[in-house]
């Protein structure tokens, strides 16, 4: 619910900020609504650490759904969104999101047990996908019907019955050696953001993966989101086609998600998953070469299908493998890495299509991913790495 949320926002939002009139503005009100988040999502974080992910969760779902309502007050009492409003609104959404994103991340280790996490992962991924494909048009219903204020009342209204499950749950977390026994009292915040920065970079599982998935992030953000914009652009295929292609590999990362919580889970998730990023590095580098838009569909198709499990059991890894004093901040990182970095990885990618050529670039991305997978797989952590067993005691006592 608060995935579709989000979707309806940003679409309220873009229409409200279209309509002023003015590309600069328009410009300014999105830019105002992505900048937060990326700045203050490393924060965000420390404070889930600090304060716990339930309880940051369910402070920063109360907060958005006020800030909803009080949107749709606004547009009612006003003949239209004046700029400034819409500015404030998106800043403070924005810096929400960077709070409640890693927050919301870190709670399915206090739910589920360490080998379920890579099967979890893939449910989340789904559910993202599913949230986007449906809170988009509905979004666009809802502004077409009653305007941005309508849109921000149902906002409000899903947000809210968000809040009120997130309030059912109980969350029991195990307590874990290399815990620090009271984080709280013996750092500030940015001192503890810094801790959790180091902690993630140097914990032996830890580190390689995160390098894979922040390269993973990188190397899929910009092939598909401009390299396949420029593909259509040069074939012909139009917005049609880019839909098209981008709509496979939606349905292929759905696919390849469910196929890992069918499956049992993997004896060394780490291993497979890395395995799954190499074949995904073959379709990327694939993708400009395949002749006619049904084959590149089909090959951004097969590219989802890769990354859905890749994604899934590396996350889960993540998750399993990071102290719970450190999953607020360590999520922080892979959100990051998600949403702040990707404005780099635009740059960097048309700059090699501007400097050589597409097909370069793609093969770049590909390039990247092996890299990664290399160096994480010549990781003696890695290759020893393995589904931790169940604790007995879950059994009796669940989250």
């Amino acid at each position: 619910m608060s995935l579709v949320g989000d979707q309806i926002w940003f679409i309220a939002l873009g229409w409200a900020a279209a309509r002023t009139g003015d590309p600069r503005q328009a410009a300014l009100v999105m830019t105002a609504a992505s900048v937060p988040r990326a700045v203050l999502i490393l924060l965000g974080g420390t404070v889930a650490d600090r304060y716990g992910p339930l309880r940051v969760t369910l402070a920063s779902q109360t907060l958005r759904a006020a800030l909803m309502l009080a949107f749709a007050v606004a547009v009612v009492t006003a003949s239209a969104p004046h700029l400034w409003l819409l500015i404030g609104v998106a800043l403070l959404f924005g810096a929400l999101d960077a709070a409640h994103m890693p927050a919301a991340a870190a709670l399915p280790p206090a739910l589920l047990q360490p080998r379920q996490l890579p099967a979890g992962q893939g449910l989340v991924q789904t559910l993202e996908r599913t949230a986007t494909v449906l809170g988009a048009p509905l979004g666009g219903i809802l502004v077409a019907a009653g305007g941005p204020g309508l849109a921000a009342a149902a906002n409000a209204a899903l947000f809210t019955a968000a809040l009120l499950l997130l309030r059912s749950l109980r969350l029991r977390v195990r307590p874990q050696p290399d815990e620090p026994e009271n984080p709280r009292e013996k750092e500030n915040l940015f001192a503890s953001l810094w801790t959790g920065l180091r902690y993630g970079a140097t914990t032996p599982v830890l580190g390689p993966v995160l390098l894979v998935v922040t390269t993973l992030n990188l190397a899929l953000s910009a092939p598909l989101n401009v390299g396949v914009a420029l593909l259509a652009e040069n074939r012909g295929w139009n917005a049609t086609g880019f839909s098209l292609v981008i709509s496979g590999f939606g349905i292929g990362a759905v696919a390849g998600a469910l196929l890992l919580v069918a499956l049992p889970p993997a004896r060394k998730p780490a291993v497979t998953g890395l395995r799954w990023v190499a074949a995904g590095a073959a379709f990327v580098a694939l993708l400009p070469f395949v002749p006619g838009l049904p084959l590149a569909a089909v090959a951004a198709a097969g590219l989802g299908f890769t990354s859905g499990p890749a994604g899934a059991l590396l996350l889960g890894v993540v998750q399993a493998s990071t102290s719970h004093a450190y999953l607020g901040r360590v999520m922080a990182l892979v959100s990051f890495s998600a949403l702040g970095l990707v404005p780099v990885s635009y740059t960097v990618f048309a700059v090699m299509v501007e400097r050589f050529s597409l097909h370069a670039a793609f093969g770049a991305c590909a390039i990247a991913e092996i890299a990664a997978t290399g160096v994480a797989l010549g990781t003696r952590s890695i290759r020893a790495a393995t589904t931790p067993r169940e604790d007995p005691a879950d059994r009796h006592h669940p989250a």
